[in-house]
């Protein structure tokens, strides 16, 4: 990256405007501060001081260039620089003058450890040696490349320890160099001038201002004195002798070492090597020192001894490998009951800040060998009595799988875990597990043990396995460090045994002696036997005795004294056993860093696109990539992850894979120059290089490897900040896989279009609106993943890339229209068109794309009907059209082509909007091979298709919220395969009629949902419903079972007991529930247990451990709350207590969840950070409504400062009550965002920036809600990012502001101009805002308001129009002919429309769905002119009236047409909601097809209809009134809502029950909510009549003290399931 040219502005602002306390260092240049830039990353701001003003901008900027060439590991790379000439107004002479002020800076990254003086001590303490040394070495490799392999020596002039810095990992770093040479060239050999610092000048400087390289070499002279004897050495070598200092500095290390006992002298690094290296550097500080400049020596023969000083002992490895230690920590975990077992991420790769906590449950592993050593250690820490034992356990010998890659950030960390484990362990025993600890940084382990000292009060154990003897001697402090044995020769055979299938061979026998032998060659070594045992199982007797006689056992193949040559050797000869194309895809999964995740399916892809699967007679490339999976995962070369995955196509899952450590270090070792891996230090690409893994995608390839035409495979590793350049891999003309995923791509380059060999492309989220035509030369192309991108449209040519075999565009919604050659990428295999929802034309190019055979349209709004091609896709085995507009038209009964697809695997149509009079086609039966099946949310499907029983492969079935279903036991019968089984408020019925002995077959479920399913069924005697749950309770494979809101279950069998896998026990909301089994505690799966509103059941049944739902003291981590309609609020987040526990909710899984809210409670204390918490709780895409509360972290995980990417549907978000965020998130590059509440954030002082995130901030915000925020001190309403757009306003939209308890906030400099509601409540300084400045208002009209409407007619593409304030009193013509003009329009918004009289024919417009009408005052009637003619609205779906205070009537029956009086309009009419409309009334009725109607302070419309005929309505209606001061009796327009099942009354002050005949007949009301309605007391004695009546929701009787008698006296033949009190 080259340096950036800084304003000085810019410098200011991320310094906070040079704050003292941000000062680091000052020189005799200038002064260093730290700055934090907007990305989060630290630099240092060197401001150069004043002088020297005969130097002008042309000399500065030659001398910064020469600084730019200077690049090395060892020398501080500068990022910027400034040259800003800034004009003062100032007074001279008694006038104005202007006079220029220079300001001048350099720009470096920020190195965390400061500079060497701070780390300088003498030989007692403070650094070791090996730290020093690497110091001395970097110093002198820094000096030499700046002294003898620049083109133009560079020479320093100024070396002393406060310029020299060391990073985090203490690399030194030289600082100030070369600044001399911007004094002139005249200063390379004398000079008058003062340079250097006292103490560092060499004598011929002193005495005759002489310069050269030798000035440097004295200076680093000295240098060394001090790192090898700390900052008094150079005084003492001065007043003694060099023997005798010498003497002292050997003598004084030699003490320490035997003091500490430190691994530095262990066998391998012996006490007198060290001291021969520390008598070599003091010589060579000694040689420096010389007084004859010309006897010093010069940096390249100073390098030469330091090499010496290395050959002359062992090298001490610089890559240090893990040791999977889960044998021990299994054994661990059982060591004592009373010990609570707390574990940590590994402590080894503290550069990564993604951090994981180790899993605990790592599955079903063989465990041999361990049992009495095991007791033995528990019998020596049960004897001891100290407060805290540290047990280190090191070697080997227990090494099975790396079955947790946890990474931390120590850094980060250490002060979040020392602050809770005092408060979170108080009082207790403790057992804490370090696994796989391998640092060996002195201090941080000495930290570490003064961090795990809780205190007297408490006794800790802290077992520590690691497989260095040095770190294990290190960490111990009252008990000498343990070896773990090898495995003995017969636990090796019998490992071996069990992974080859031994006992099951027909020459078994044969091969027992052979057997042995090759377990004696394991060394003991547990993987060497798995890899072994797995490699032997196809083998027959000869290939055995090949294996037992291989030469490679007899090989050096490490150089890793630490690492037994049998482990590799057993990896390496099952390498060799393998055929060259799984050689070739094994190796390559070194690309891969260390603990990196691998998606099965990305690196499937990768391995074709490289050539590596070669399809046979017999099998597909996709055939033989599963193949080598498997054989990869048998020889335990690729292992499952722990971590969370994602639900994937046939009821199984997207499969995540990880390698060990020495797997992968074996896969280096294979390719060795093959691969390039700048994530670690010193890996340089040479000619030979052909698969690259980068971390820097702006920096020319050419830079990073000398042959990048080679290369075949790039990936960049942790660039998500760094914008992606052509140059970055423009040069690889070779190149068949390109990974830019975790890069930041503003514009895919369009040199992308010259690399002619690249067959696969991961380049996702791309912020530019286009995708460059280019791309479409790719001819080679098979696999392309633009996800989530920003673009628009896709190239016209985009047919020309006729290779293209997966395609991914999921998440891409701004692209509307495909390319008409679109349907020319007949190669397509896999299309993913999920959540664009404004795309169309996909159903014009099906027909054509006949090898399809995965294919996904969820969320695809404007794709159409279900159209016949898809028909023709008869290689389709993946099918998701969810929530697409393929379902609606209710034309899946006429489907019958879908039987054509008898290759089908996965089928979901889960519509998250309820679908209506719903059928299934016949041919549903023909596709027998389909296991993954989802009809969710079909509420009136009456039955299933005769032939659904031929679906007998089926695993997951979804069939919940089918609420009519019928026969469903008989349609389940013979689908014995199931896993997954969802039946949640499926009630039809004759729903139980079979149902026992159905389940009683389905031996294989893993997951049931019977919940709000069984207690519709009101007859069932507690007989049966008995029989049911104890036949439940045979399912031994359970391990999720939801019976919840069943109110008909009064308790569950002991039979519980024999469901050994239950994790997951949901009874919550079943009322009547009394008692949980006592066998529950022989559960030890079981890990949630849900009883929420359980009101019955006797709380002191359920063991402590688990979720009861009841009070405060619940130990359950946290609580999950559905509401309706896709609804789901957590709460008590605070209880989580570890990261693992968050994945577990998996929340991108549940892409029903439509309002989602997050809560942590206030003060409570917490066992996880809330930030980790969050990260692992990101939304699913469908996310429309989000609310956080009671976040305490300072800062938001990085999806929530991707909001606007990762959730573009939400409209609505609060944050409340999160006292410690110091920055609001970019909440302003939401798209679609209308309503926003911040209240409660104690730390936020500005909106500004932070909540922007960039220009054209907040373009549909309509609702800004600011609420007790006490020390918000500025609103800037005026802010751009963009240099030419400067204080671009924000807010363009904004109609109503509402701000309270705060006060402090002032706008600035005004409120945002549009403006129409501004509320300002106990907000003082908000009504000072703005001083004097120029007040922007209303504007007067200089062109009438139609005059200027005509002229803006919208082009035909239009699908939104929103027009607001318009002040004329009619329209122009297009707008009058608009359903010709705009055709395509969905949704319309008409706002402030003060003198308009008629309203236009938007009746007409064919594709409307959404219509919002408001603040219309002359407008009286909904009529004729709306509608425009006959049919009106035919596609109308939600209705929006408000504030028209005027309006009187809206005639809901209308024609123009002579010969069909009063046709209905408003055909598919959905929500209707209507407020603050105080006149008006519907004529005749309500449209019959409303399902949801809300009306609120608008009185007249609850008298409709008065005693007209009821029509009917459809079904499930729901009511929603609000403020009303109609009395009860005299709403009339109940009458026509005969079919009403949810009725909800709300702060109708005046209300009070009464008893007319009309509210006796809602005999399908099912829930009657009553809220705020202060005059209701006790409950009518109609209520009973309400026979349908489920739920009873009153907040006031709550608190009245004959509440209870209402409730037993209620005259009720059927009484409501839940009575919510609140």
């Amino acid at each position: 990256m080259e340096p950036e040219e800084l304003t000085y502005q810019l410098l200011r602002e991320i310094t906070d405007d040079f704050l003292e306390k941000l000062k680091v260092g000052e020189g005799a240049f200038g002064t260093v501060y730290k700055g934090v830039t907007k990305n989060g990353d630290d630099v240092a701001v060197k401001i150069l001081r004043d002088g020297n003003n005969d130097l002008g901008y042309r000399q500065f900027r030659n001398e910064f260039y020469n600084l730019m060439k200077v690049k090395h590991n060892n020398i501080v790379q500068i990022l910027g620089y400034c040259y800003e000439i800034e004009q003062i107004r100032m007074e001279y002479g008694g006038k104005i003058v202007f006079a220029e002020k220079t300001h001048r800076a350099l720009c470096f990254e920020y190195l965390q450890n400061g500079s060497l003086q701070n780390h300088l001590h003498d030989e007692s303490c403070g650094l070791d040696w090996n730290t020093r040394y690497k110091i001395i070495k970097g110093m002198c490799e820094g000096l030499k490349y700046i002294h003898k392999d620049l083109e133009e020596p560079l020479l320093h002039l100024d070396l002393k320890p406060d310029n020299i810095l060391v990073d985090k990992n203490m690399v030194p770093k030289i600082a100030d160099f070369g600044l001399s040479r911007i004094f002139g060239d005249a200063l390379t050999r004398t000079t008058q001038s003062p340079l250097g610092t006292l103490g560092y000048q060499p004598p011929e400087y002193i005495e005759r201002g002489e310069i050269s390289e030798k000035f440097d070499i004295f200076s680093l002279g000295v240098i060394i004195i001090r790192i090898v004897s700390g900052l008094e050495g150079y005084s003492k070598y001065l007043d003694m002798p060099s023997d005798e200092f010498m003497d002292q500095v050997q003598r004084n290390w030699r003490k320490r070492w035997q003091r500490k006992k430190m691994a530095a002298c262990s066998s391998d690094f012996s006490l007198e090597a060290c001291c021969r290296q520390i008598e070599r550097c003091t010589q060579i500080a000694f040689n420096c020192l010389e007084k004859d400049s010309q006897k010093r020596p010069d940096i390249l023969k100073i390098i030469d001894k330091l090499n010496e000083t290395e050959t002359d002992i062992n090298e001490i490895p610089q890559k240090r490998r893990e040791t999977d230690c889960v044998m021990t920590m299994h054994s661990a975990m059982k060591m004592t009951e009373e010990h609570k077992v707390i574990t940590r991420p590994r402590s080894n790769e503290v550069e990564h800040d993604n951090t994981e906590e180790t899993s605990l449950d790592v599955g079903k592993e063989l465990i041999v060998g361990r049992d009495m050593k095991k007791k033995m250690t528990v019998s020596l820490l049960e004897s001891m009595s100290e407060k805290i034992i540290i047990l280190p356990i090191y070697g080997i010998g227990g090494i099975v799988s790396q079955l947790s890659a946890g990474k931390v950030n120590q850094v980060d960390e250490i002060h979040l875990i020392s602050s809770c484990l005092s408060k979170l362990l108080s009082g207790k025993k403790i057992l804490i597990v370090l696994d796989d600890l391998w640092e060996n940084n002195t201090f941080q382990l000495e930290d570490l043990k003064a961090m795990l000292n809780l205190g007297d009060t408490i006794r800790t154990i802290v077992l520590v396995t690691t497989r260095s003897a040095h770190v294990a001697q290190k960490i111990c402090c009252n008990i000498e460090p343990y070896q773990i044995e090898s495995l003995t020769d017969e636990m090796c055979w019998d490992i071996i045994k069990q992974k080859c299938g031994f006992e099951a061979r027909h020459d078994k026998e044969k091969l027992v002696g052979i057997g042995k032998q090759i377990a004696r060659k394991c060394g003991g070594m547990a993987l060497a036997a798995q890899t072994l045992g797995s490699m032997l199982q196809p083998m027959k007797y000869d290939q055995w005795m090949k294996v037992k006689d291989s030469n490679i056992w007899n090989q050096t193949i490490s150089k890793d004294p630490s690492l037994p040559n049998h482990v590799l050797a057993s990896l390496k000869l099952s390498y060799f056993s393998m055929d060259d194309c799984l050689k070739s895809c094994f190796t390559y999964c070194a690309i891969f860093p260390k603990g990196h995740k691998i998606a099965k399916c990305d690196l499937i892809y990768q391995w074709i696109s490289l050539g590596f699967i070669k399809p046979t007679k017999m099998f597909s490339t996709l055939q033989l990539c599963e193949k080598y999976i498997a054989h990869l995962q048998g020889l335990t070369f690729l292992q499952h992850s722990m971590s969370r995955m994602s639900y994937g196509a046939y009821g199984q899952h997207d499969t995540m894979f990880i390698m060990h450590d020495l797997v992968h270090d074996l896969a280096i070792s294979v390719l060795g120059v093959e691969i390039l891996d700048q994530s670690k230090q010193g890996n340089t690409g040479g000619s030979s290089c052909r698969y690259a893994l980068l971390t820097d995608c702006s920096k020319p390839l050419e830079s990073c490897t000398t042959s990048p035409a080679r290369l075949w495979a790039l990936r960049f590793l942790d660039c998500r900040w760094t914008m992606v350049h052509g140059a970055a891999f423009e040069p690889a003309e070779s190149l068949r896989v390109l990974d830019l995923s975790e890069c930041f791509i503003y514009k895919l380059p369009d040199s992308i279009g010259r690399l002619k060999q690249l067959r696969y492309l991961n380049a996702p989220r791309i912020r530019g609106q286009m995708v460059p035509e280019c791309i479409t030369k790719l001819s080679n192309l098979r696999y392309l993943s633009l996800r989530r991108s920003f673009a628009i449209a896709l190239p016209e040519s985009v047919g020309e890339m006729e290779g293209l075999v997966h395609l991914d565009l999921s998440g891409c919604m701004g692209i509307e229209k495909l390319p008409e050659s679109f349907g020319d990428l007949k190669s397509l295999e896999h299309m993913d068109f999920k959540n664009c929802k404004n795309v169309t034309g996909v159903s014009q190019c099906l027909a054509r794309l006949t090898k399809l055979q995965h294919l996904n349209l969820s969320n695809c709004k404007n794709i159409g009907y279900l159209p016949r091609e898809l028909g023709s896709l008869t290689e389709l085995q993946y099918l998701d059209l969810s929530d697409s507009s393929y379902l609606s038209g209710n034309k899946l009964a006429n489907a019958e082509f879908l039987g054509s697809l008898t290759k089908l695997k996965y089928l979901n149509l889960y519509s998250s909007n309820p679908l209506h009079y719903i059928r299934l086609p016949q041919a549903l039966g023909s596709l027998t091979e389909l296991k993954y099946l989802n009809f969710s949310r079909y509420f009136t499907m009456g039955k299933l298709p005769a032939s659904f029983g031929n679906l007998c492969n089926l695993v997951h079935l979804d069939l919940s919220w089918c609420s009519f279903l019928r026969d469903v036991p008989a349609a389940l019968n013979g689908l014995i395969k199931l896993q997954y089984l969802d039946l949640y408020a499926c009630s039809g019925f004759n729903f139980m009629e079979g149902l026992q002995e159905v389940l009683g077959n389905l031996s294989e479920l893993q997951h049931l949902n019977l919940g709000c399913c069984i207690a519709m069924i009101p007859s069932l005697h507690p007989d049966k419903m008995n029989g049911l749950l104890g036949q439940i309770c045979t399912l031994t494979n359970l391990e999720y079972l939801n019976l919840s809101e069943n109110d008909n279950i009064y308790s569950i069998p002991e039979t519980l007991a024999s469901l050994r896998k239950l994790h997951t026990l949901d009874l919550s909301w079943c009322a009547n529930l009394q008692r949980l089994p006592a066998s529950i505690f022989e559960i030890d799966s079981l890990k949630f247990l849900h009883t929420m509103e359980c009101w019955k059941l006797d709380r002191s049944t359920p063991p402590p451990q688990y979720n009861t739902g009841g009070d405060e003291s619940s130990h359950y981590p946290f609580m999950l709350h559905y509401g309706m309609p896709a609804r789901l609020t957590i709460t008590r987040l605070e209880n989580v207590k570890s990261v693992k526990e968050a994945q577990a909710i998996d929340l991108m899984r549940r892409t029903d969840i439509r309002l989602l809210a997050l809560e942590w409670t206030t003060d409570a204390r917490r066992f996880v950070d809330d930030e980790e918490v969050l990260r692992e709780l990101e939304p699913p895409y469908s996310v429309s409504g989000l609310r956080l509360e009671g976040y305490n972290s300072v800062s938001f995980p990085s999806w929530v400062m991707r909001i606007g990417a990762c959730l573009p549907d939400v409209t609505s978000i609060e944050l409340s009550n999160l006292p410690s965020c110091k920055n609001l998130p970019p909440l302003g590059q939401l798209p679609n965002l209308e309503w926003l509440m911040i209240r409660r954030m104690d730390s936020i002082k500005k909106i500004d920036a932070d909540l922007y995130g960039g220009t054209r901030a907040f373009p549909r915000l309509e609702w800004f809600l600011i609420d007790g925020m006490k020390c918000l001190e500025e609103w800037n309403t005026a802010y751009s990012s963009d240099e030419d757009s400067l204080n671009e306003p924000v807010f363009p939209r904004p109609r109503h502001v509402q701000i309270s308890h705060c006060p402090r906030l002032r706008f600035k400099p005004r409120p945002p101009p549009s403006i129409h509601d501004l509320g300002v409540g106990s907000s003082d300084e908000v009504m000072l805002s703005g001083g004097n400045a120029v007040v922007m208002g209303p504007s007067r009209r200089f062109v009438d308001d139609e005059e200027v409407l005509r002229e803006l007619e919208p082009p035909y593409g239009v699908s939104e129009l929103r027009l607001q304030g318009y002040n004329s009193v009619s329209f122009p013509s297009w707008v009058m002919f608009i359903g010709a003009c705009l055709s395509g329009v969905s949704s319309i918004e008409l706002s402030n429309l003060p003198s308009c009289n008629s309203l236009p024919p938007f009746g007409q417009l064919p594709n409307l769905e959404w219509l919002m009408i408001r603040q219309m005052d002359n407008i009286k009637k909904i009529d004729a002119d709306l509608y425009g003619g006959t049919r009106a609205f035919p596609r109308l779906e939600w209705f929006l009236i408000d504030g028209m205070k005027c309006l009187e009537e809206w005639n809901t029956a209308y024609s123009s047409d002579e010969d069909s009086l009063n046709e209905p309009v408003f055909p598919r009419l959905r929500h209707v909601e209507i407020s603050h409309c105080p006149r008006l009334r519907f004529k005749p009725r309500p449209p019959p097809s409303v399902h949801d109607l809300g009306v609120t302070s608008s009185d007249e419309v609850m008298l409709s209809g008065g005693n007209a005929v009821v029509m009917g309505a459809s079904t499930d209606t729901q009511l929603y009134v609000e403020c009303c001061v109609v009395p009860l009796h005299w709403w009339s327009l109940l009458r026509h809502l005969p079919f009403l099942q949810h009725l909800t009354i709300t702060n109708c002050s005046d209300l009070t029950w009464s008893s007319p005949d009309f509210l006796r007949g809602l005999a399908s009301v099912r829930t009657l909510a009553v809220e705020g309605c202060k005059t209701i007391v006790t409950l009518p004695d109609w209520l009973g009549d309400l026979t349908s009546l489920r739920k009873l929701c009153d907040t006031f009787l709550h608190g009245h003290q004959d509440s209870s008698r209402h409730h037993t006296e209620t005259p009720s033949p059927a009484a409501p399931r839940d009575l919510w009190m609140r």
